[in-house]
């Protein structure tokens, strides 16, 4: 029975997911394999932890455009990469007695921090474990890409040459798709769907606010629930408590005139998104992945400056995503997408094309091939 270690970070919920859905597509395959997700800072140091979650969080919420500066400067290689190097080769040692004691035929990391640990610790001939990095946005930032990586699984082949102009050989990049829960896998249409969740057959938009609960989205939801564009508006909140309790609050006191949904953690989120029209939600990596998966346009709104800009070029230039720079400008945006087949038309077929429903089972069967079998 196969024996792997998967590392994330759990800012947001996007590397945690990524790495659970091939947990559970190895689990399904081999029910008696010893697979484990560690929260690699939280393992370290859970003051550590704390520190760097509080700082990132901060930076986010008050001054996102210093993380953009960060983030941008990292991608130049500045002296960023240079201080990654320095807590890489710091904060290692304590991953080198979890493999040691563990002792995994696999290393899958979906962020980059312990990815760059591991390699540093391959570099100096301490590690000789296959290291496989997930990458979970629809770029590839230098802190990614180290030599000692085993194989790189990247969400689309159109990211391939940054690898490649990086010095990655092409036997390395496995562009098969960020690994997705099984239930994006399911054939499932939208009337379908909605009935089978409850909602009207009618003209729906989701609105989503991401796993670390930032951006406008009670301002979102309030302008479509009071459109005269006739809506029905699904908000799920996931674990922000608060935000679902203000936007259960504009429910009663308002009595919107559309009908107005509001959820807070839902395990059904394929089908939430195969019952929608449109999903209006910051471009997570994750997020982008799922809406190609279940090809319905993402209506883009309060990118997180770096990754997730990086993420909305990528929908942009392909088609199959929108923008509105503030509330205001979403119900004109939806009016002109509703009113156009065309751009329906071409926006699902754009999404076939870049969707990977059913990527966790494509690398299993990568990693079964050439790591498990032999």
């Amino acid at each position: 029975m196969p024996k792997i270690l998967c590392f994330s970070v759990s800012i947001g919920a996007g590397h945690d997911l990524a790495a659970q859905a091939l947990i559970q597509e190895v689990k399904k395959r081999y029910p008696g394999a010893t697979i484990e997700l560690v929260d690699t800072f939280k393992y370290i140091n859970p003051v550590l932890n704390k520190v760097v979650k509080g700082s990132y969080m901060e930076t986010l919420k008050f001054t996102p455009r210093v993380w953009g500066y960060l983030y941008q400067q990292a991608e130049q290689e500045d002296r960023l990469v240079d201080m990654g190097a320095i807590m890489n080769k710091l904060l290692s040692p304590k991953l080198k007695k979890l493999v040691d004691d563990f002792q995994p035929d696999l290393l899958v990391c979906s962020h980059a921090f312990p990815c760059g640990m591991l390699s540093t610790l391959k570099k100096e001939h301490r590690l000789h474990t296959p290291i496989l990095a997930v990458i979970t946005d629809y770029t590839i930032h230098p802190f990614w890409i180290y030599e000692e990586v085993d194989g790189f699984i990247i969400p689309s082949e159109q990211l391939n040459y940054y690898l490649l102009a990086a010095g990655i050989r092409s036997e390395k990049i496995w562009p098969l798709g960020l690994p997705l829960r099984s239930q994006f896998a399911d054939d499932l249409d939208q009337t379908q769907a909605r009935t089978e969740l409850g909602l009207q057959d009618t003209a729906t938009v989701l609105v989503m606010g991401g796993g670390l609960g930032l951006g406008s989205m009670e301002s979102i939801v309030s302008t479509l629930a009071e459109s005269p564009l006739y809506l029905q508006v699904v908000a799920i909140c996931g674990r922000n408590q608060k935000l679902q309790s203000k936007l259960e609050d504009l429910k009663t006191r308002k009595s919107p005139p559309n009908p107005l949904i509001v959820l807070g953690f839902t395990g059904q989120m394929a089908r939430y998104m195969r019952a929608a029209d449109v999903i209006i939600s910051k471009p997570g990596g994750l997020t982008t992945a799922e809406a190609l998966a279940c090809q319905v346009p993402l209506l883009i709104i309060d990118p997180i400056p770096g990754q997730e800009t990086r993420n909305a070029d990528f929908l942009l230039n392909h088609g199959v995503a929108m923008k509105a720079a503030n509330p205001r400008e979403i119900i004109p945006t939806l009016q002109q997408f509703m009113n156009s087949p065309l751009r329906k038309k071409q926006i699902k077929e754009m999404a076939a094309l870049l969707g990977k429903p059913r990527a966790a089972a494509d690398i299993v069967n990568r990693i079964e091939k050439q790591y498990l079998n032999q």
